[in-house]
């Protein structure tokens, strides 16, 4: 006959142990939510921020502490939490081992990737090719600086760059250029292949200023070398017997006479070499038919038998 008491007793212990196991795997269950919950809140803490500037560059002031640095980062939405980006810093390079400069950001990218870049220098400052065909403009040139250049101003430029002196040629540009280093280095190579021209300019009688500007005519009114020089000559001669020079390319020169105010756009070196040794030829008129092919003319009566022929 089996005991009550026992029997209790063992009841007691079977609801114990039950409760004991439930509460083992309640804690382990717990642990590990807690444990994803953290995990998830530090993958949070290091992504990138929902409006992250891809293809922006973010500035990172000479002499700036850490702090300010950090919550630079945070107000560009570059981080999102200014404390754990300063934390990985501290331990990838110390409280001083960020480096100031220029940072390109090319693609989204989560902070620790970021501080590690920060701390390297590596800043990503990509070169962009850019090429300016002859006879753009200011306004053409503008549109070749897309987003992949954040900080260079399409205002400013137009404002400030000088028409006829942003010299036509490829050039690689760093993703950081601004519209005041562009206007310098355009207006750089210009003079470094325009200057060696200087005595040439001088024995053509003709400043170098007028030079451009009608090297920026040729360069709109037609195509090859040759028609350059023998235009070039007519333009000059047109001058010299005080003829309005009326080209399409300039309106102003239907109205009043001598060259435009100012270059109508950027001249390559072809262009200006050829106003700076024009062709003589017999030669007062031009036309440019529709398939830009130059129709020359003595007189004006045949200047207008060619302009019935080819333009009506």
């Amino acid at each position: 006959m089996e005991n009550p008491f026992y029997e209790k007793a063992s009841a007691s212990l079977d609801r114990l142990y039950s409760w004991s196991q439930m509460y083992k795997r309640d804690w382990r269950v717990y642990a590990g939510m807690v444990l994803v919950l953290i995990i998830l809140s530090f993958g949070y803490s290091f992504s990138a921020p929902k409006n992250f500037p891809v293809h922006g560059i973010v500035t990172l002031r000479q002499g700036a502490g850490l702090s300010e640095l950090s919550l630079t980062l945070k107000r560009n939405h570059v981080i999102r939490s200014a404390t754990w980006f300063r934390v990985t810093v501290i331990i990838l390079g110390g409280e001083r081992g960020i480096q100031a400069g220029d940072y390109y950001l090319s693609k989204r990218e989560s902070s620790a990737r970021l501080a590690w870049r920060m701390v390297h220098a590596d800043r990503d400052l990509s070169l962009v090719r850019i090429t300016i065909p002859e006879g753009f403009t200011v306004k053409d040139i503008s549109k070749l600086f897309d987003e992949r250049f954040p900080l260079f101003s399409h205002k400013d430029f137009e404002a400030s760059a000088p028409e006829g002196y942003l010299f036509p040629d490829t050039y690689f540009v760093y993703v950081n250029a601004t519209a005041s280093s562009t206007i310098g280095f355009f207006q750089d190579n210009f003079h470094n292949k325009v200057d060696p021209l200087a005595d040439e300019v001088k024995a053509s009688g003709h400043s170098i200023y007028n030079i451009i500007v009608l090297a920026s005519i040729l360069e709109a009114e037609t195509k090859t070398p040759e028609d350059m020089a023998v235009v070039s000559g007519i333009m000059w001669k047109r001058l010299k017997l005080d003829m309005p020079l009326q080209v399409d390319s300039a309106p102003e020169t239907y109205k009043t006479k001598g060259l435009p105010r100012a270059p109508i756009n950027n001249p390559g070196l072809v262009a200006i070499k050829a106003a700076i040794h024009p062709k003589d030829s017999p030669y007062l008129y031009f036309i440019s038919d529709k398939q830009n092919q130059i129709h020359y003319a003595k007189t004006l009566d045949e200047q207008t038998a060619n302009i019935n022929k080819y333009l009506k």
